[in-house]
Formats: structure tokens, sequence, C-alpha cells
């Protein structure tokens, strides 16, 4: 059976050589390919793939097809590859020399011309220089038509039809594999509701610092000084990005509560591409603080703070001795309990769409994790199989076994609902503040073996009795290496909703489906640098903050009140 393979987008690159013309008449149509060959026929192979040393000298043959009722004359050239900005695979056009791994190969025609409905099979040599670098090389033997056209004013336009076969190429020496974030920026775009959490503007770029090709698997979340974290959409998977190459990110995420200062993190998780063999991968994890300002909480907190300020002076002046309370000094007290709200289950974004029927505290969920096998220093994902009930609308995680506490120890502190993406399962998913290392480290578990219990409980703001209990088990073969029991289905923690309120989840009350089995194959296995993503800590200080604050009024209030009852007295 024939088969051909379009491995570059057979893209229609039109070159205006006239006048610009907003519109050219496209000749019809050619149906041509290519694909790689033996010296007597077409092969099997997708692409063109070798591991040489240094000064190796490949011979080979490349098959070119006319699948058309027309004779077509065709080029054919060789021709380095990169990646598009938004992370394609292309080669260099003709007429641009090569002066990388395009340059390495040579075809025995560079113009063919082919009769209807035939192929042509193409010798072609590659001949790695003495002086190749370790690691891959890519480049692309290309086919492409040239035909001249006219646009509608009648300007001449020529448009440069191919397509074309990968050349992969490693060459022997030490590997490096490594994925950088680099020019991380965040901003944030407030709501004009003064309690909505508005949204955060991410972008930054990736690179392939390393001399071998890799995919990647990315996240993006937002953490404000409260706890809170919103994930966005999981950007799409890196397919293939060679090395020395860049891709760029831009998007939004919705879901974190102003809190005059939030933290995006971002993480990209590197992965082999096919079945390459590469050195180990370590996960990159950049982090941007930006301002998170409430300009709309502020606009309408400040008549309020000023009103506060004139009834005090007033009241100051009746009684003296009670220090005056200044302007800043009550909006910051009106400001922080506004923020303070703002992460309770009665503000706007803890809506009741996350609220399921009032479960008992035997109703267990499953947790499946984002990946079948992984490392202690792995950042990690879970998936519950279903919602929270109305009662239980804030998750905390903590893990149990062998050298934690009975109790368990946190890996997450307690977050709203509401904050987390919602999953096609109708589930949340949950990442997980810190890697298991840190964990075991921070509680002195020692090294880990066994069996360890993952639980993500629903429970209230304030109330540690959980309500509904998602578990998952992580076995510990190693130290530092785990197998999970259940796994997500593929995609669907990377597809996720980034806006909870808006997800393609079951409604309030329903459960999905909880995944079941392993995913096929290993996902990825990396080792993580990273920091902690922070606890909700700030909760404390502000509700610290506020108490002080009213001692600091109350006091001096209260015994000039007690000291004016005593002199009182006296005088009777």
């Amino acid at each position: 059976m024939r088969r051909w393979l379009l491995v570059l987008a057979p893209a229609l690159l039109t070159l205006l050589l006239g006048g610009g013309a907003a519109r050219a008449d496209t000749p019809t149509a050619q149906t041509f390919g290519i694909q790689p060959a033996s010296a007597t026929e077409p092969d099997s192979r997708g692409t063109f793939s070798y591991s040489v040393t240094p000064g190796a000298l490949v011979k080979d043959h490349v098959a070119v097809w006319n699948y058309g009722d027309q004779p077509l004359t065709l080029r054919l050239y060789p021709a380095d590859a990169f990646n598009t900005d938004s992370g394609g695979y292309d080669v260099l056009p003709e007429g641009k020399p090569s002066t990388q791994a395009g340059s390495w190969v040579r075809t025995a025609a560079d113009s063919l011309t082919l009769p209807a409905r035939s192929r042509q099979i193409v010798p072609f040599t590659l001949a790695v220089p003495a002086t190749a670098s370790p690691g891959d090389h890519a480049a692309g033997i290309v086919v492409s038509l040239r035909r001249e056209s006219k646009d509608a004013k009648g300007n001449a336009v020529t448009v440069d039809q191919r397509v074309g076969a990968r050349v992969q190429i490693r060459v022997s020496g030490a590997l490096h594999a490594e994925l950088k974030v680099l020019d991380a920026r965040a901003v944030y775009h407030p709501s004009l509701n003064p309690l909505d959490s508005g949204r955060t503007t991410v972008s930054y770029s990736v690179r392939n610092t390393g001399n071998v090709r890799l995919g990647g698997r990315q996240a993006v979340r937002v953490s404000n000084l409260l706890g809170s974290i919103a994930t966005g959409a999981a950007p799409a998977d890196l397919q293939e990005l060679l090395p020395g190459n860049t891709v760029s990110y831009h998007f939004d995420v919705s879901g974190s509560y102003p809190v005059l200062w939030s933290t995006a993190g971002i993480t990209v998780d590197p992965l082999a591409v096919g079945a390459d063999k590469d050195p180990q991968l370590s996960s990159t994890v950049a982090k941007q603080g930006f301002a998170s300002i409430p300009w709309a909480l502020l606009v309408v907190l400040l008549p309020f703070a000023l009103i506060g300020y004139a009834l005090r002076q007033r009241r100051h002046n009746r009684l003296t001795g009670i220090p005056a309370l200044p302007a800043p000094v009550v909006a910051g007290a009106l400001l922080a309990a506004a923020l303070l709200l703002g992460q309770l289950p009665l503000a706007p974004h803890a809506s009741a769409a996350e609220a399921g029927t009032l479960a008992s505290p035997a109703d267990t969920g499953t947790l499946a994790f984002d990946y079948e096998t992984g490392h202690d220093d792995d950042a990690i994902d879970v998936l519950t199989s279903g919602l929270c009930p109305a009662a239980g609308d804030y998750l905390a995680v903590r893990i149990t076994g062998a050298g934690f506490p009975a109790e368990g120890a946190p890996l997450t502190g307690t977050v709203a609902a509401a904050a987390y993406r919602r999953a096609a399962n109708g589930g949340y998913v949950l990442p997980l503040a810190n890697t298991l290392r840190v964990v075991a480290n921070r509680s002195g578990a020692g090294p880990l073996h066994g069996a360890y219990t993952v639980t993500a409980s629903c429970r209230a703001k304030v109330a540690p009795t959980s309500l509904r209990d998602f578990t998952g088990v992580l076995n510990f073969g190693t130290p530092t290496s785990w197998q999970a029991v259940t796994v997500a289905p593929p995609g669907v923690i990377q597809e996720a909703a980034a806006d909870p309120q808006t997800g393609t989840a079951p409604t309030a009350g329903q459960t999905g489906a909880a995944p079941a089995g392993a995913a096929p194959g290993v996902r990825r296995t990396a080792a993580v640098r990273t920091a902690s993503s922070g606890t909700p800590v700030g909760s404390w200080l502000v509700m610290g903050a506020g108490v002080l604050l009213l001692g600091w009024i109350g006091v001096p209030y209260a015994r000039r009140r007690l000291a004016g009852r005593g002199a009182g007295e006296d005088v009777k």
C-alpha cells in the first residue's frame, strides 16, 4: 500500500513580486509528495533519523511522487530546520543558504521532471563534519513546485508550494537536556467589580539551552499572599523544540483575588521526543512577583475611610486623651478587612456553582495523579473524581504513611475550591504546593518507602472536620521513585478550563466518573528544581493586624471611660 508523509505543513508560500496585492489567483493545486526510500522502493520510515559519529558519511534515498494527472517539474533541496515563534517545525526557504545540518546533505539531483502518476527515487549523502558538536541537529529535504500567476489587479505573483521530510541527526558525545523559562512577566488587570478577582496576563519564553531536541508539558499558577492559587488553562504541549530555539507564550489566568502582591509560577516539564534516549530531564520553574492592587475596591472604600476619619475626629474632640486615628490607618483597616472577606466563602468568586449536596464524612472519592511514575522531587497535579459539598467548599491536601505524623503532613494550604480549575470529569485539578521530597524533609519522615496515601479533604474555612475526602495512593519502590495506583486519563488535567466558573464540568451535586487504570506509558520522569509556592499564613497575619488595630483604638478608649466613671464616683 502506498504511503507518503508530508511532515512539513504543505504551506503555500506566496511571494508578491509585483505591486502589493491583497489576493492572488492561485493556480490549480498539484498533488505531490516525498518520503524515505530504499534504493528500489519507498519504505515505511516516517522520517530520516541517524545516530552518527563526527566525520561519518551516510548514504540514503528519498522518493518523490507525482500523484496528479499532469507532468510536473519539481525542485529538490536540503535546508536547515528551525522552530517558528509558535513552536512549529519549518525549514529555510530555497535560496537562503543553510549553515547547519542542511549543509551536510547533498541530493543527487536538484530538479526533477516527473510524468503523471509516477515516482522517482533520488540518492543523497549525509556528510557529518569532523567538528560536528554532540547532540541533535535537524534539517529537511524539501520538494517544491513554483508557478507564476497574476492577482486580480494583474500583478505578477510567484506561488511556491512545498512539502518535505524531516532529517534528524544525533551526533555522539556528551548530551545535555535542558529547557529554560526566560523573560517571564505578569501584569494584573483589575475588574470593575470591586469583589471580582480580575485577570492576570502571563507571558514568557521557553528556550532549549541543551543540545538535544525536547518536548515539554507546561503549567502556570498564580498565587496571592493569602495562599489562594489560580491555574490557567494548560498551554499546549511543546511538540519538538530544537536546540537553541525559543518559543513564546502569552495568555490570561483568572481566579486569583488581588491582595496587593501576587506571584506567577511557570513550570515546564521536559519530555523526550519519540523514542529518543535522553539524559535525566530536569523541570524548570520560574517565578515572577507582581503588584495586584484592587483599585475598584480602594475606590469604594475611600469614601467610607474619609467619613470614618471625620467621625473619629469629632469624637476625639469630645474625648481628649484618645489617640486620633489617621485616615490612612482607617483606609488600611477597611482594605485589610475587605481583602480577608474576599477569601471567605461568602465572596462572589467562591460561588455556589462549586457546591454539591451535603455529604457524610464517609463519602470518599478518588484522587488521580497526572502521570504514572515519577520521582520524589517532581511537581505533581492531582484530579478529584467529583465536587465538594456545599458546606465544605475549601480544600486541603495531606499525605500519610511511614515517617509522617498520624494526622498527615500538609501538601497544600486550605484553599477555596473556587480557585481551582475544573476538569471535564467533574473534579478539581489540585496543584501540590511542594514536592514530596520537600514535605518529607520538613516533616522528618526520612527516606520514603512503601505505600503513601494522598488525601484531599473538603472542609469549611476554619472548621477542621472533613465533609468529603478524595484519596489516591503512591507506591515508593525506591526512596526517590514512585508509581501511582490511579492515573488521570491523558489530557484531562492539561485541558481543564482556566476559569472554574465556566468549565465544562457537571453541575453542582454531580460527580464525574473516577479515573481508573493507568495511562499507557510513562509520560515523563523529571527532577524538579523549585521552591515552595507557600501556605496561607497571610490570612493569620491580616487577622492579627486587625486585632492589634482594634486594641490600639479600643484600649485607650476603655481606659478613658473607666477613668471618667471613677472620677464621677469620687465627686459623689
